[in-house]
């Protein structure tokens, strides 16, 4: 992990705190290995006017669905910092009103709907707040000693924070356990099969701060002999693409896309000895449920019988754990292992399946990495379908 700042660009937003906000978010979404298509947020504390000429402190964060890498101003929005703060000491609040309380508190409505992390921004008493979900610390906490690991790798100057569900909750959660701390202790906040945080006044060593966190991270595993499977991948007919491509759509209900990963990398997970067990257990983080649901398709010979499988235990997934108000979702795959072959993605579009092919990669990537640091350890199924059927995700899909 390379840090990418250079001063020579910094110095143009010298007196411009928001064009340093966008600087440093696009560097930290040039990162793969950080953030993934639409993932990770950040934010700034900054002065501004509401539209009665009154100065207040605003806090300046991500919109939700844009992409640090490419993010611009306009991907920003402006909220009065007191109301969040006002939200975080509810004791109680839905995600859905969270999110119309956050709206009422934007100053320009033609901003985008703000990152539904932004009252978890507030709380953060820093100017420059960085959130990523960086793939070498997930490999490290999301394994059966991950707390202890992130204590001895990184000390007493993290905050820890157990999983909890996004949104409110997780702003209520760390409000409660960082009220009466000093935050002037800490360098960063690991959010337990989430992500980091860091935070500082000062935008480069906010930055700086992930960059040493991911960095230390990829030297642990790499010091501990933690490596992925590599392997030449054996040759993948078009008609055994068509009929897998067929299969999908018909349980989707629409026709889809297929991407086919036959990297090294890619293929040598599709071969690992243990596939059926480790690449069951459940996602890098639960939002990315959201996209590729919980697990992928593992492809027997049977394609046709493999899909119709997997539908079947989908539905069964669903039943086991609906409280009974929520719309199931299609049972079709959003990827597939295809041992010998590699990786596939089914997306409604090639946009779709493209996000959903780098988390396959990511995903692939860090099971291995952690199983070397004693296995892959995933929030369980009752914790993963929380979010995957979050209210803010049936809200969009009773909209359509």
């Amino acid at each position: 992990m390379q840090n990418r700042w250079t001063e020579t660009e910094a110095i143009s937003f010298a007196n411009d705190p928001k064009g340093l906000r966008v600087y440093t978010s696009r560097l930290l979404g040039q990162e793969k290995d950080l953030v993934l298509q639409g993932g990770g947020n950040t934010s700034l504390k900054v002065d501004e006017m509401d539209g009665d000429g009154n100065r207040l402190t605003a806090l300046f964060v991500k919109g939700s669905g844009w992409d640090l890498e490419s993010i611009e101003e306009a991907g920003f929005a402006s909220l009065q910092l007191d109301a969040l703060l006002e939200l975080a000491r509810l004791e109680k609040l839905a995600d859905s009103d969270m999110v119309q309380r956050q709206r009422e508190a934007m100053l320009n409505s033609g901003d985008p709907n703000p990152s539904v992390e932004a009252v978890l921004h507030a709380i953060i008493p820093f100017r420059y707040v960085d959130h990523t979900h960086a793939d070498a610390v997930l490999a490290i906490m999301n394994t059966e000693n991950g707390k202890e690991l992130i204590k001895e790798i990184y000390g007493d100057r993290i905050l820890i924070i157990p999983y909890v569900m996004p949104g409110f909750k997780l702003a209520r959660m760390v409000y409660e356990q960082t009220r009466n701390i000093d935050w002037n202790r800490y360098k960063g906040m690991m959010l337990m099969h989430h992500g980091v945080f860091t935070f500082s006044n000062d935008a480069h060593d906010s930055y700086s701060r992930m960059i040493e966190f991911a960095a230390r991270a990829e030297a642990y595993l790499q010091d501990s002999g933690a490596e992925i499977r590599l392997a030449e991948p054996q040759s993948a007919s078009p008609d055994s693409l068509e009929s897998i491509r067929r299969s999908v759509s018909d349980i989707r209900e629409r026709s889809i896309t297929l991407n086919l990963d036959q990297s090294p990398d890619a293929v040598g997970f599709s071969n690992h000895p243990d596939l059926s067990q480790i690449a069951t257990r459940g996602p890098l983080t639960p939002d990315h449920s959201i996209f590729a649901k919980r697990i992928p398709v593992i492809l027997q010979e049977d394609f046709s019988e493999s899909i119709e499988s997997y539908s079947r235990e989908y539905k069964a997934y669903f039943e086991r754990n609906t409280n009974g108000d929520q719309a199931r979702l299609d049972p079709a795959p959003r990827w597939a292992v295809w041992p010998g072959k590699g990786l596939l993605s089914f997306g409604s579009n090639q946009k779709e399946a493209k996000t959903i092919i780098d988390i396959a990669r990511h995903t692939a990537k860090v099971i291995q990495l952690s199983e070397h640091l004693g296995g892959w350890r995933p929030l369980t199924e009752a914790e993963i379908f929380e979010v995957e059927y979050w209210e803010l995700e049936q809200a969009k899909l009773k909209n359509r």
